[in-house]
């Protein structure tokens, strides 16, 4: 099956007989005789050697080939549309402050907080928080197409249309229930080993992990989980509410500890493993003047007793 074979025209009216039920009620629809309904379906069928529609008793049934070319072709009008709204709307004020940022659902809530308790910063901007790609292709890909204005998470490798900047990097800290029934003052190895534990899980291309042999530590590797999630706000809210353990980066101390009914503690044993989170955006974006705000924003989030700069 060769793409080039396709064209719109054919694709809109199997879209029109899978919604009408009907070759008929389409034609009517499109304004078109059937027998051209006809011919444009029968173009389908030869160049996808599938039959796309099945007769029944109710009528004519499409095939899951159908459907499939059908969904693809409403997303992809729909992708095209939402161009040409963008397009033409640009200058109205309430979509050109829009901030798309994609990130972690616990940086969400961080910087959304953070925001909320300062006066006039990011006055005007509506921040957009969109869902978290699994894995770094996918990030650049929506930052190049400008479907993302910033992305904050692990560092995303070299693109030349990609500008990159460090936001923070830390160690790691236990997090506890503030209401932990056994773990009150101290946090011992014995407790690290006895309790159970909740894991924030992160794609293999993710570079927001560790330095150094930290993945050899018997003590990490031999956890007993009770919870993993990829849902990093999910989690840390699962360990506020039981009597888990849930490592979270040290920069995060302070907004986890002001927010949460929840304490922290050192690791109780030797470990380099570390969390850098990185602020990625567009070279030629769009609406610079209100990113610029956003990264000001984020540096002044960062908790003074990190080495928490924006750095080149």
């Amino acid at each position: 099956m060769n793409s080039k074979d396709f064209d719109l025209n054919s694709l809109l009216i199997l879209n029109a007989v899978i919604e009408c039920r009907s070759v008929t009620a389409a034609a009517k629809k499109m304004a078109m005789s059937p027998s051209s309904v006809t011919y444009a379906i029968n173009k389908i069928r030869k160049t996808t050697a599938n039959p796309i529609f099945t007769r029944s008793k109710n009528g004519i049934t499409p095939t899951t080939l159908a459907l499939d070319l059908n969904q693809r072709y409403v997303k992809a009008i729909a992708l095209i549309n939402d161009g040409l709204d963008y397009s033409a709307n640009a200058e109205d004020p309430d979509v050109y402050r829009n901030i798309t940022i994609s990130t972690y659902t616990f940086f969400e809530l961080w910087f959304s907080y953070f925001i909320h308790q300062q006066e006039k910063v990011l006055e005007g901007l509506c921040l957009n928080y969109v869902l978290h790609p699994r894995s770094n292709d996918k990030r650049i890909a929506k930052l190049r197409n400008h479907e993302v204005d910033i992305d904050i998470g692990g560092l995303l490798p070299n693109d030349a249309s990609i500008i990159s900047h460090k936001l923070f990097s830390s160690g790691f800290k236990a997090m506890v229930s503030a209401h932990h029934p056994t773990i009150t003052d101290t946090l011992t190895l014995d407790d690290w080993n006895n309790c159970k534990h909740v894991e924030w899980l992160q794609m293999p291309d993710e570079s927001l992990i560790q330095d150094g042999d930290a993945n050899q530590v018997e003590e990490l590797e031999g956890r007993n989980y009770s919870i993993k999630s990829f849902n990093t706000l999910n989690s840390m809210m699962i360990c506020s509410l039981t009597d888990c353990i849930m490592m979270v980066p040290a920069y995060v101390e302070s907004f986890l500890t002001a927010v949460l009914p929840v304490k922290m503690f050192d690791i109780p044993f030797e470990t380099t493993k570390s969390s850098t989170v990185y602020v990625h955006f567009h070279r030629s974006a769009k609406r610079k003047e209100y990113i610029g705000q956003c990264l000001d924003a984020l540096v002044t989030m960062a908790p003074k007793q990190d080495e928490s700069v924006l750095e080149n």
